[in-house]
């Protein structure tokens, strides 16, 4: 039977858009509809807006002028709105302003943002709705000074002190835009350690630059356990909180501890599509959930959750609803983590050798030993290579220090055709360049091979 529609996109984030212009360059009859503002939380809030403020801190002269860093953020997202904007219109792809929910399979109703229903059927779905904060009861979202990584974008005063809760990426990266704005910072985490899954070196290399910027550590099991976590007053224009028996007052709390999917108004259960504990959906490895015509991408799928991640499974969930191919996600990707300084890693780092059991061998460069290191005044830089001892190749490569989500894509290169240590021996960088670390860390590394198998 004929349908509205050859695929219906519901969120218009990352995910959502590359699956809408790949199914509209094959020629498709395209619907992209979203709940909120085009671009959805990645443009509005999150990865675009918190980017821009650690750029807005980082060269600018306006870091203590909240007012100028948050028209700086508003200016890029209004750009980057008309751009996809733009996108969607020369792909001729119906957009659509509403929040959608299944009626059953190929049929959905979209209550539209200007008022009343509109009813259409498509052959295929792609969900890309998203996540958004988890908010959890001992929390007291309704203190006018409690925030979280949504909300905060909205915040008018810079606090002279403030409580971030949560040691993964969205808080560690907040800690360190407002440490560098002046803000005295405690980060309080029941983990022992920061950004858990990060390469431990290069970890240890950020919690020296925030302790150096007097950002105190509250870490530990019993850190934000909710037995021991109490509000114990509301003073106006404070937030009082008690932690291991011990009082402190802030100006601020900004909690970043999970995000929760985004799937309560699509109606699930209509479709026979069941999530998780967390508002996730189950995929296979081409993106469908257990109804083969509809696929999920993004942060709704949980892990990688990057913007880069879920535009890559965009495409190719829509490429692969028509036929056009059985690509699968790839295995080599790089992860980046805008903290101050920033992080980025692409394969296997110690832990992950050392359960495989696979020989290894690090090679580092430290950005001060670098010309263009000691030209940019960045102290903490550090490349890190891992090599196999016995075929030489990279298997993964971690960065802390100035451009590393840049740096990091020539490992990513070299590790997709199985570059050997020869290939960054050989190579010639640039100089002064931090680039120039790879060869560092590669004489590094092989200075550490053993003589018999020093053969290169």
């Amino acid at each position: 039977m004929p349908y509205d529609f050859d695929i219906a996109i519901i969120g218009s984030g990352p995910g959502g858009q590359r699956a809408a212009v790949q199914a509209a360059k094959l020629g498709k009859k395209v619907a992209l509809v979203e709940a909120g503002e085009i671009g959805g939380s990645c443009l509005h809030l999150g990865t675009v807006p918190s980017k821009t403020l650690r750029e807005a801190v980082l060269h600018t002269s306006t870091r203590n002028d909240l007012a100028a860093v948050m028209k700086q953020k508003s200016d890029v997202i209004s750009a980057e709105a008309q751009v996809v904007t733009e996108q969607i219109r020369r792909n001729n792809i119906r957009f659509i302003y509403g929040k959608a929910k299944f009626v059953d399979p190929h049929n959905i109703i979209i209550d539209l943002k200007d008022g009343g229903e509109l009813e259409l059927s498509s052959e295929n779905f792609v969900i890309a709705t998203g996540t958004r904060p988890r908010r959890p009861d001992e929390i007291d979202f309704d203190h006018p000074h409690v925030y979280d990584s949504d909300s905060i974008l909205g915040i008018k005063d810079i606090p002279k002190n403030l409580c971030v809760m949560g040691a993964g990426v969205v808080g560690c990266e907040y800690v360190s835009i407002f440490a560098e704005m002046g803000c005295k910072v405690t980060l309080v985490d029941k983990r022992t350690q920061l950004l858990q899954g990060v390469d431990r070196e290069i970890v240890d290399r950020l919690t020296t630059y925030m302790k150096d910027r007097d950002v105190d550590l509250i870490l530990g099991p019993d850190a934000i356990d909710p037995a021991t976590l109490q509000f114990v007053c509301k003073s106006p224009g404070k937030v009082c909180l008690r932690f291991r028996e011990e009082d402190y007052e802030f100006d601020a709390l900004l909690y970043c501890m999970g995000r929760t999917g985004n799937v309560e108004a699509l109606n699930l259960d209509a479709i026979n599509i069941t999530p998780t504990s967390r508002g996730l959906i189950e995929v296979n490895e081409y993106f469908q959930t257990t109804q083969p015509h509809i696929y999920a991408v993004g942060d709704i799928i949980g892990n990688p959750a990057l913007a880069a991640s879920a535009f890559a499974q965009g495409r190719l969930a829509a490429a692969h609803a028509f036929g056009v191919t059985n690509s699968k996600f790839p295995q080599i990707f790089p992860y980046g983590i805008y903290t101050i300084p920033e992080i980025s890693s692409v394969g296997a780092d110690d832990s992950d050798l050392m359960k495989s059991k696979t020989p290894f061998i690090c090679g580092y460069a430290k950005y001060s030993e670098l010309a263009r290191g000691k030209i940019l005044g960045d102290e903490y830089g550090l490349l890190k290579l891992l090599f196999h001892e016995e075929t030489k190749k990279l298997l993964g490569a971690h960065i802390i220090g100035t451009n590393a989500s840049e740096l990091i894509h020539i490992a990513q290169v070299a590790m997709s055709f199985d570059a050997d240590i020869n290939h960054l021996l050989e190579t010639i960088f640039n100089y002064p360049t931090l680039a120039e670390a790879y060869k560092v860390a590669a004489l590094n590394a092989y200075n550490k091979f053993p003589s018999s198998k020093a053969n290169i």
